[in-house]
């Protein structure tokens, strides 16, 4: 058995020996508070207690305040709540045998601790004696209110009373479990992932929802783990996972090799595409205007010079874009001074990376052309017998304007070998699908969506993620109760409802866009898709106001879903609707940088919901305790409005626009 309890500043004493009393009879209690003798407000945790007994969280609940009138026409307010009010043992027995009193009101002022627990045993031992009194019990609920309801019960009405069981406290609960230690951080492919998927699933099935195929709540998210593998550090003989070396020929013969060493003479972007490159010719390019032939051969550029400095990113995404468009193979940077840009990017290249583990490329993955940039110092054999003569001359000349030309290396081919290390994985995708109640709009489906996963453990430090995307994924879990209460009283959703926690978006949006190659549902029949990431702190820029929440997307392919998302909050939450980062030239480009994409890029109309990044962003403190469970509550709210609507309105929203967002 489970009581849930509360009361105001009048007598927490009281709440407490009523506590004790039941805990020493092996019944589980829920505090729901106060435990202080300072002023508060009594409805706040009348309303909390009765909602446990609504929702069925507890068998039955008892409160506490001066007179108990208070807490008792609060509870009652509330559909299918009875609350008595007793103030000694033989009207506490009548409370519940002739009205079935499911929360028993006691007035602290008026009576003892020790009166207080007789009242309590006394309600405890009794039972309702039914007949007569079963009838009139069923006449408490005014005949007019309950025929008004039907009258009205309408998809608003019906939204407002299924989005009100989304509460602070649940979020609470579940957040403090998946984003605890012992989920590790939630790393794609790690345990403390499959634990955080494993407590998904089983709250799912708590809550009735059955497995999406007849046989499980998980989609199999099938992955490919790289990582590079390196020694020693300064061990000359050492071999890594990528190996590069260029070669100088004379005649018909090899007369020496200059291998070259990765992390200390040259470094390169990852996804390249070609495993192997075998004696390439090498054309230096010095005029990025008017380029000779370079079809199947390496591209050699010269990085420039700011202030002094090597620039290494000057100009290099064009370069890249042209030498692919003249069939290049390849491009190689040469520069001055690789330090700086080796330690910033050492710790990218030596991390784990993860793609989805495709039998076949997908058209233009991997088609980024192999680029490496190399130190001049690991270069002198290269300039022999060119118009370059040297690195340093040729700098020397670039520098004076003087433009040398362009010619291919005489005795220099390149080899390029790729060692890669790699691991096959399976995640899961967490899917809970409720199949709408309309025998023709259930063939359309609205899908809700939040990522699971976080950055795992780094430099021995567990990432929790409770912000990211912690939030999110336990607003999925008040959202599938919230379904499921509706769908229980015989008011499911006319249209079929997906809520899914993705795994591996900190990878790369991979399980968000697995589902959008293997979709449960037709894409064509998909009405929308909402996103929820990062909705549980506030950004700099919302200091003072915690009741805002940043929208991304919801106009960019359907003006309807706009309004309809306006209207929602307009008439439910007010919160206010921030759409910074909706621009078009947002440099953030967050509408890019979450799951929702992998919709939107299929012309599936998407809101993206967000409440910015702050100190804690993929850092050790981002931690339960810093949430604002009730923030969270009220954007959770909007989300459940905004999904209702749409999975019943009569109309399937409309595709209007043309994303106006520039192309990734």
């Amino acid at each position: 058995m489970r009581v849930s309890i509360g009361g105001d500043h009048a007598d927490p004493a009281l709440k407490k020996v009523l506590i004790d009393s039941l805990e020493n009879k092996g019944i589980e209690v829920i505090n729901r508070g106060t435990d202080t003798l300072d002023s508060v407000d009594y409805p706040d945790f009348a309303h909390a207690v009765a909602a446990d007994v609504v929702e069925a969280k507890v068998n039955w609940g008892i409160l506490i305040c001066g007179s108990a009138n208070g807490v008792a026409m609060t509870a009652n307010k509330h559909e299918r709540i009875r609350a008595g009010l007793a103030w000694n043992s033989e009207v506490a027995r009548l409370v519940k045998q002739h009205n079935d009193a499911n929360i028993l009101c006691i007035p602290a002022r008026f009576v003892s601790h020790q009166e207080a627990v007789q009242i309590l045993e006394a309600y405890m031992e009794e039972t309702f004696e039914g007949g007569r009194h079963a009838r009139r019990v069923g006449k408490i609920a005014c005949a007019m209110i309950a025929g008004l309801l039907c009258l009205t019960g309408t998809a608003h009405s019906q939204s407002e009373v299924y989005a009100n069981t989304i509460k602070a406290e649940d979020l609470e609960s579940h957040l403090t479990v998946i984003a605890s230690d012992a989920f590790e951080g939630r790393e794609t492919g790690e345990p403390g992932a499959e634990k955080a998927a494993a407590y998904i699933a089983s709250y799912f099935e708590s809550l009735g929802i059955a497995p999406y195929d007849g046989e499980t709540y998980y989609q199999d998210v099938q992955l490919l783990r790289s990582q590079i593998k390196g020694g020693k550090p300064m061990d000359s003989s050492l071999l890594l996972l990528f190996r590069l070396r260029s070669q100088i020929k004379g005649g018909k013969a090899t007369t020496g090799s200059n291998p070259l060493v990765f992390l200390n003479d040259f470094l390169f972007y990852p996804g390249i595409k070609d495993k192997q490159m075998l004696n390439l010719d090498m054309a230096v390019v010095t005029d990025t205007v008017d380029w000779p032939d370079v079809r199947g051969k390496v591209v050699v550029v010269k990085a420039p010079e700011v202030d002094g400095n090597t620039n290494w990113q000057k100009g290099l995404n064009d370069t890249r874009i042209q030498a692919d468009d003249y069939g290049a193979r390849a491009v190689v940077v040469v520069g001055r001074d690789l330090s700086t840009l080796k330690s910033r990017m050492k710790p990218w290249l030596m991390r784990k990376s993860m793609t989805l583990d495709r039998d076949q490329p997908e058209n233009g993955d991997g088609t980024r052309i192999p680029t490496f940039l190399v130190a001049e110092s690991a270069t002198s054999d290269w300039w022999k017998d060119t118009p370059m003569k040297s690195w340093k001359k040729w700098a020397k000349a670039d520098k004076k304007g003087k433009i040398l030309p362009s010619v291919v290396l005489p005795n220099v081919k390149w080899t390029f070998e790729l060692l890669r290390d790699e691991e096959h994985i399976v995640s899961q995708n967490v899917l809970a699908y409720i199949p709408g109640r309309d025998s023709v709009l259930s063939d359309e489906l609205v899908v809700v969506t939040s990522h699971y996963d976080h950055v795992g453990i780094i430099d021995g430090e567990i990432h929790n993620g409770a912000d990211d995307d912690g939030s999110g994924s336990v607003t999925i879990l008040e959202l599938a109760e919230a379904y499921m209460k509706a769908v229980d009283e015989g008011n499911g959703p006319r249209r079929s409802v997906l809520l899914m926690t993705v795994v591996g978006e900190e990878k790369g949006l991979l399980g968000s866009e697995w589902y959008a190659d293997h979709p449960i549902w037709p894409l064509e029949n998909t009405v929308a898709n909402l996103n929820v990431d990062m909705i549980g702190r506030v950004d700099e820029a919302h200091a003072e106001d915690n009741r805002y929440v940043y929208l991304i997307g919801s106009d960019k392919l359907s003006s309807e879903l706009h309004d309809i998302s306006e209207e929602a909050n307009s008439k439910y939450t007010n919160l206010a609707l921030d759409y910074t980062f909706n621009a078009p030239d947002d440099p953030n480009r967050f509408y890019y940088r979450s799951d929702h994409y992998n919709f939107a890029k299929n012309n599936i109309p998407v809101i993206f919901y967000f409440s910015g990044v702050h100190e804690d962003y993929h850092r050790p403190g981002d931690d339960p305790e810093k949430i604002m469970y009730d923030k969270t509550a009220e954007i959770g709210r909007l989300i459940f409005h905004t999904s209702w609507q749409l999975a019943n309105q009569d109309k399937r929203i409309e595709v209007d626009r043309v994303n106006d967002f520039p192309t990734k």
